[in-house]
């Protein structure tokens, strides 16, 4: 397989002539990724003396100040902007559920008000009522998420948000949250007992698993329990918590595609030890 391409720059480093010797040298390096050990050697002999005629031609040089002043136009890669955006999950796919304080407790501020319940709003703002120890806390309390009837949700992840007001030098106060549970089931966080709720936060860049997926389905609600903790009094935090869900069955959008983390099948369980 011969190609006149191929011989001594004995000729004129014409476009022409460029064009045929980059149309060979695709159709090797095509044929590269098929052939044996030999035919190999053979092929790479062959693209060698290509990219030595295209350097004595001045092609490469060419090629990388076309490069440079592309870059350097700020259309992209060096001297210029890059954009990126995520696409939409997908139709029915992590949607946030968020949980209410439907019931009034002693320190939390909701938009109806200091030590009243919201099912309306599901944004607190946790300030200590007692101080023991130099810690200041306020007591454990229960929010609920608000039952969906006009559709069937399976859960997949559970995400916190919260900002600090501290006083100087002290690392503010925090949230903790304990026992997340579906109409009274077992516990799906992996402790028994409370834990940073920047576990769980938003910002995270990867989701948080969970012990199981269950469906939640009215009228049914998802529970947490909470308690704020801090350096000192005066301190506060704004918080809220939200399920992350997925749309099995929708009463006015019909059936979703559910992602893989949450289809039938990828959620099997097999018996036996796997210890």
């Amino acid at each position: 397989m011969y190609d006149d391409d191929l011989m001594d720059d004995e000729f004129g480093a014409s476009e022409k002539r460029i064009a045929r010797l980059l149309q060979r040298k695709a159709k090797l390096q095509a044929m590269l990724q098929v052939s044996g050990p030999r035919k190999q050697a053979r092929i790479m002999k062959r693209l060698q003396r290509i990219d030595k005629i295209l350097a004595r031609t001045g092609y490469a040089e060419a090629a990388a100040a076309g490069q440079l002043a592309t870059a350097a136009s700020g259309v992209e890669g060096i001297g210029g902007l890059m954009f990126q955006a995520q696409s939409p999950p997908g139709l029915g796919r992590l949607l946030r559920l968020p949980f209410y304080p439907n019931v009034a407790h002693t320190g939390t501020t909701t938009s109806g008000g200091q030590n009243l319940a919201s099912t309306t709003n599901p944004t607190m703002i946790e300030i200590p009522n007692d101080a023991v120890a130099g810690n200041s806390s306020n007591t454990q309390h229960t929010i609920q998420t608000p039952q969906v009837s006009w559709a069937t949700l399976r859960i997949v992840g559970f995400e916190t948000s919260s900002v600090s007001f501290k006083g100087i030098g002290n690392t503010g106060p925090t949230i903790l949250v304990s026992d997340l549970q579906i109409g009274g089931g077992a516990n799906l966080f992996t402790h028994e007992e409370f834990a940073d709720a920047r576990i769980y936060d938003a910002n995270q860049p990867e989701f948080c698993g969970l012990r199981d997926y269950p469906i939640l389905k009215s009228p049914n609600q998802a529970s947490v329990a909470a308690v704020q903790v801090g350096d000192q009094l005066g301190e506060s935090v704004t918080w809220s918590c939200a399920l992350l869900c997925e749309v099995l069955v929708d009463d006015n959008y019909g059936a979703h595609v559910p992602g893989p983390y949450a289809r039938k099948g990828a959620l099997v369980r097999q018996g036996g030890s796997f210890v």
